[in-house]
């Protein structure tokens, strides 16, 4: 029984401990070094908390197996919780042609900032929307431009803002 109550809390340590390392790395992608600090912290300690579990009891395949299988479970739940947080921007760019309704009007309206850059492509005139949104907004932006123009072709990534010093 005490065997299995160490295997238990080794993978609940090791969970807590790579949950909060994906999220420090997706932290730090983000340019926010300092959270990204203050959850390393933690994340170590916990670290030498399960370490020192597993080497009490090399021979122990379970522990091991534990181990292994909190660092596995404990990156999936990271990026769960990072997609719920959604931490950062995106940048939304929409590529429609100019005979298509225009998606700028009714983003605006929802309280977004649209850049409309006029553009050649290979069938003719057309229109590319630029807006930088939170990423937690993406999905209600998606369904605003779906709901306007569903012949849009649409691209989504991770806006990483740089501040130039003067």
């Amino acid at each position: 029984m005490n065997l299995i109550i160490s295997a238990g809390v080794v993978f609940l340590l090791r969970v807590a401990d790579q949950t909060l390392g994906t999220m420090r790395s997706l932290l730090v992608a983000r340019n926010r070094p300092i959270y990204a600090a203050l959850i390393g912290l933690v994340e170590s300690a916990i670290w030498i908390i399960a370490v020192s579990q597993v080497i009490k009891d090399l021979d122990d395949p379970v522990l091991i197996i534990s181990y292994a299988s909190g660092f596995a479970a404990g990156t999936i739940f990271g990026s769960y919780i990072e997609n719920i947080l959604a931490v950062g921007n995106m940048v939304v760019r929409v590529f429609s042609s100019v005979k298509d309704p225009s998606v700028a009007e009714i983003l605006r309206e929802a309280g977004y900032a649209v850049t409309v850059l006029n553009g050649e492509g290979r069938d003719g005139a057309v229109r590319i929307y630029l807006c930088i949104i939170p990423r937690r907004k993406l999905k209600s932006v998606l369904k605003i431009i779906k709901s306007v123009n569903p012949n849009a072709f649409v691209t989504t990534e991770l806006a990483n803002p740089r501040l130039l010093n003067k």
